[in-house]
């Protein structure tokens, strides 16, 4: 039942997050939002600093859930390239209003690094699609020669800006949908992967 009650914090905290920015959400609106007293949000958390680095962590591990080990050598690179966008885009964009408010708190912004040491974070998200790449190299089904890492910076960076353009201006800064804009920048980085049919010499 305790871990029950701490989830449903993190789930409220994350929710108000969202609506309101980190440095609005007070321990009156958590309570609130739970239904808990303010006494007891603090038997479980002793300070609102301790819940908001407590929804990072618990957000932080889907990453490896992003990049599912069994997809590779199933359907079409392409296809699982394109979910594996999809699902990053969704990632990024709960992502950035939990940490944005982190870089005006110097304090909390220090304990959030501190974290990312212990636990990882979302740069580990280019070693988790370089080891996808890399598997599918293995199959032969992408180019050998292709950087695995390169291509993965190369994926990961338009995704976020993508992402982070349209929490800033509360909108599709591009006037496309995840689909469209996932599939045409796969479109471009498809040549690269492609294996070479050239007899090895």
């Amino acid at each position: 039942m305790p871990e029950q009650t701490r989830q449903q914090i993190m789930d409220a905290v994350e929710k108000l997050i969202q609506l309101r920015g980190l440095a609005r959400v007070t321990i009156k609106e958590i309570a609130r939002e739970t239904g808990l007293s303010e006494g007891g949000l603090y038997r479980h958390f002793e300070h609102k600093e301790d819940v908001f680095l407590a929804v990072l962590e618990n957000r932080l591990p889907v990453l490896a859930d992003l990049l599912d080990e069994r997809l590779t050598g199933t359907g079409t690179v392409s296809h699982n390239l394109r979910d594996i966008c999809l699902g990053l885009i969704s990632y990024y964009e709960h992502l950035v209003p939990l940490t944005a408010s982190f870089f005006a708190d110097t304090d909390l912004l220090g304990r959030f690094r501190d974290l990312l040491q212990r636990i990882g974070g979302p740069e580990r998200l280019h070693d988790h699609v370089a080891a996808y790449i890399e598997m599918e190299q293995r199959l032969g089904r992408i180019a050998s020669e292709l950087a695995a890492f390169s291509f993965a910076a190369l994926l990961l960076g338009p995704l976020f800006q993508y992402a982070f353009l349209r929490k800033l201006t509360g909108g599709d800064p591009f006037g496309t949908t995840d689909r469209h804009f996932v599939e045409s920048l796969l479109q471009t980085l498809t040549p690269l992967m492609v294996p070479s049919m050239e007899p090895k010499t």
